[in-house]
C-alpha cells in the first residue's frame, strides 16, 4: 500500500471522516443516505458529487471520478500518495510510521525532493538573516521606499542577497553539494565558478500552500540592463504554472475565518503592497498568464475572483485568455479597472487603501471588460473599424446566457457605434441561430452500461458483495468466474476479508487497485451511489449470476467444439460430444429459469 502498513492506513481512514474532510473544500448537504455538492473536479451547475458516509468514498455522476479520503486529498492538494497520507496524519494527530519503499527509484526521488526542500529552507533563512546586517542598507532602504514595514517583510520572509558568492559558500558549509544547489535552482555555474542566481537582489521566497519554500524571486535595487524581476528556474519542486504567490497565507485565512473572494495581481510587490494596505486575500500569478492548474487551485479556495492587473492596455488585452480559463472553471470573474499605466502598488501609494477599495467595488464583470478591450482595439470612427468592432462585440455578447444582459450590452454597442438596436439584435439572433445549427459531437455517457453484458453483470455482482447486500450471502463468491483481471483482483480481496472474518471495505480497494484500473472501480462506486435505482436488486443479482454462468458455458462449449473438430480418435470424440450435450442441457435449463 504505497509503502505504508495496511493497519496504519485503516486507522488513518477511520480518523479522517470523508464527509468532514470534503466539507473543508465543498459545501455539502445531506440528501437520502448520501451527502451531495458541486463537484470540485469539474465545473457544474447542478450538484452531482456524492459522498457516501457509510462506505467512506465519493463519486461524481458528472466527471465520474471516485475515491477515498486519500484520493480526495491527492486530487485537491495536488499531492502524491505519501504526501496526502502525511497531511491527513497531521490533521488526525497521528504519528507517521517509517515508510517502507518497494521501489528504490521512488525512494531515491523522495529523498532527493526532501533534500531540495531542506536546502531551499536553509537558503531562505540565510537571506532573511542577511536583511538584518548593516551591509543590507540598500535592501532596507528599498523596503522603506515601497512602504513595507518590518512586520510585513517578516510575514513574507523577505530577505537580501548581498553578493554572488556568499550563498554557495554558506550552503557548502552546511553539507550541500554544488549539484544539489544547482538542481534546487538557487546557484548557477560558469567556467567552474559557482554563483548566487539572484546575487545582489531583494529576495522574495516563493512558498507553496504547505508552507514549504519551493523557489525565490529577486528584485533589482538599481536600474540595470538585467531584468527587474527574476525567478529561480523551474525544478522538480517548482513549476510556475501551478504556483500562486502568497497562497500559503491565503490558505491560513480560509481555514481560520473563511474566504469569499480573491484578488489576483501580477507580481510579488503588488501582493505585498496590498497586504500592507489591509487587503489580505491576494495572490499573484507569478507574472505569467493564468493557467488551468492555477485556476483549479483558486476554485478550491473561493468562487469569486477580482483580476487586478496593471492598467497597461497591452497587458490587459493579453490577459483575456487567462480570464477565460477562470470562467471555464466556474469562477465568477470581475476585473478591477486601474488607471492607465498604474499597477496596484501605484494606486495604494497615490490613493491609499480607500482609493483602491473604490476601484474594487466598481470592478466590471468579465463580459463588460472584454467589450472595453474591443473599444480600445478597433477605431470605431472608421467604417472598417466600426464593422470589426460590431462583429466581435456581437460574439462576446452571445456568450451571455441572460437575455436582459444581452439587451443592456447591445445598447452599449449602439451608443458606441450609432448602429440601431434592432439591427444589432438581428445580427445577434443570426449568430445564435448558426451556433445552434452547428454539428454537435456527442460525448458517450459514462454509465454502468459501459462494457458488454458480462462485464456489466460482473460489476453488479461485485458491488453487491462489496457493499454487504444480504442477497449476496446466498452465493459463495469463490464459485463465480470473472473474466477481467481487475474483477478477479476485487474478488480476491473480498474472499480474503471474508475468510479472515474482517469487514469488507470498498474504500480499501483504492489503495489496492492499480491506477489504470481505477476507472472500473469508479463504475462500481457509481452503482452503489445511484439512489435512483428502480428495480429489484436481489432479482437482478441472480440474473447477473445467470449471465456469467451462461457466458462460462458458451466459452467452454466453444473450446470443446474446436477440440471435437480437431480430434480423430472416435472414443475421445464421443466423450467430447457427450460433454457438449450436457453443457447445452445446462444452458437450456438456465434460460428456462430466466
Amino acid at each position: 500500500m504505497k509503502g505504508f502498513d495496511g493497519r496504519f492506513l485503516e486507522e488513518l481512514k477511520n480518523k479522517s471522516d470523508l464527509v468532514s474532510v470534503v466539507e473543508k473544500y465543498v459545501r455539502l448537504e445531506q440528501r437520502g443516505g448520501n451527502f451531495w455538492g458541486k463537484c470540485p473536479f469539474h465545473h457544474e451547475k447542478t450538484a452531482s458529487f456524492s459522498v457516501n458516509s457509510v462506505g467512506q468514498f465519493y463519486y461524481c455522476f458528472g466527471c465520474h471520478k471516485s475515491g477515498d479520503v486519500i484520493n480526495f486529498i491527492m486530487e485537491m492538494e495536488s499531492l502524491d500518495f505519501n504526501d496526502a497520507v502525511r497531511l491527513l496524519a497531521e490533521r488526525a494527530n497521528m504519528k507517521l510510521p517509517e515508510i517502507t519503499y518497494d521501489d528504490e527509484k521512488v525512494k531515491e526521488q523522495k529523498q532527493k525532493k526532501n533534500r531540495a526542500l531542506d536546502l531551499l529552507r536553509d537558503t531562505a533563512k540565510f537571506y532573511c538573516n542577511n536583511l538584518r546586517l548593516p551591509t543590507a542598507e540598500k535592501h532596507n532602504a528599498y523596503l522603506v521606499k515601497r512602504g513595507i514595514s518590518n512586520a510585513v517583510a517578516l510575514k513574507f520572509g523577505v530577505g537580501a542577497s548581498l553578493n554572488f558568492s556568499s550563498l554557495p559558500e554558506h550552503l557548502k558549509s552546511l553539507g550541500y553539494t554544488y549539484q544539489e544547489m544547482i538542481d534546487a535552482g538557487v546557484v548557477g555555474e560558469k567556467n567552474g565558478r559557482y554563483f548566487d542566481e539572484l546575487g545582489g537582489r531583494l529576495i522574495i521566497p516563493i512558498i507553496d500552500r504547505f508552507n514549504q519554500v519551493i523557489a525565490f524571486g529577486g528584485r533589482l535595487l538599481e536600474k540595470a540592463d538585467f531584468a527587474k524581476y527574476k525567478n529561480t528556474k523551474e525544478t522538480f519542486v517548482f513549476s510556475k504554472s501551478n504556483t500562486l504567490y502568497n497562497i500559503n497565507n491565503v490558505k491560513k485565512i480560509k481555514n481560520e475565518r473563511g474566504l469569499s473572494d480573491l484578488i489576483i495581481v501580477e507580481g510579488y510587490m503588488d501582493t505585498i503592497s496590498l497586504v500592507s494596505a489591509g487587503f489580505e486575500n491576494v495572490v499573484a500569478s507569478m507574472g505569467t498568464s493564468l493557467t488551468k492548474d492555477q485556476a483549479r487551485i483558486i476554485k478550491r479556495f473561493c468562487d469569486k475572483v477580482y483580476i487586478s492587473y496593471d492598467g497597461d492596455f497591452a497587458g490587459q488585452k493579453a490577459s483575456i485568455r487567462g480570464l477565460e480559463i477562470l470562467k471555464e472553471e466556474g469562477l465568477e470573474v470581475k476585473v478591477v479597472a486601474l488607471p492607465d499605466g498604474l499597477d496596484p502598488d501605484d494606486v495604494i501609494k497615490k490613493q491609499g487603501k480607500e482609493g483602491y477599495q473604490v476601484l474594487l467595488e466598481s470592478a466590471k464583470p468579465l463580459i463588460d471588460f472584454k467589450l472595453d478591450i474591443l473599444k480600445k482595439t478597433f477605431d470605431v470612427n472608421t467604417v472598417d473599424g466600426k464593422r470589426k468592432y460590431v462583429t466581435n462585440a456581437i460574439k462576446v455578447i452571445s456568450e451571455s446566457a441572460s437575455s436582459a444582459e444581452q439587451d443592456d450590452l447591445l445598447k452599449e454597442v449602439r451608443n458606441v457605434t450609432g448602429t440601431t438596436f434592432e439591427s444589432l439584435k438581428r445580427e445577434l439572433y443570426g449568430l445564435e441561430k448558426n451556433k445552434g445549427e452547428e454539428k454537435v459531437v456527442a460525448t458517450p455517457e459514462f454509465t454502468d452500461d459501459v462494457g458488454d453484458k458480462t462485464v456489466v453483470a460482473s460489476r453488479f455482482i461485485l458491488a453487491s458483495y462489496l457493499f454487504g447486500k444480504k442477497y449476496a450471502t446466498e452465493t459463495d463468491i469463490k464459485s463465480i468466474n470473472f473474466s477481467l483481471p481487475v474483477h478477479k483482483e476485487i474478488q480476491k480481496y473480498v474472499i480474503e476479508r471474508l475468510e479472515s472474518g474482517q469487514t469488507v471495505r470498498f474504500n480499501d480497494l483504492y489503495e489496492i487497485i492499480g491506477e489504470n484500473e481505477k476507472q472500473e472501480l469508479s463504475r462500481i462506486a457509481g452503482l452503489e451511489t445511484d439512489e435512483n435505482k428502480k428495480f429489484d436488486q436481489d432479482v437482478y443479482f441472480f440474473d447477473c449470476l445467470r449471465t456469467l454462468k451462461i457466458e462460462e458455458i458458451n466459452a467452454r462449449s466453444k473450446r470443446l467444439s474446436k477440440m471435437f473438430k480437431d480430434e480423430t480418435d472416435t472414443e475421445k470424440r464421443r466423450k467430447l460430444a457427450q460433454e457438449l450435450s450436457q453443457l447445452l442441457s445446462l444452458k437450456n435449463d438456465l434460460n428456462k429459469n430466466n
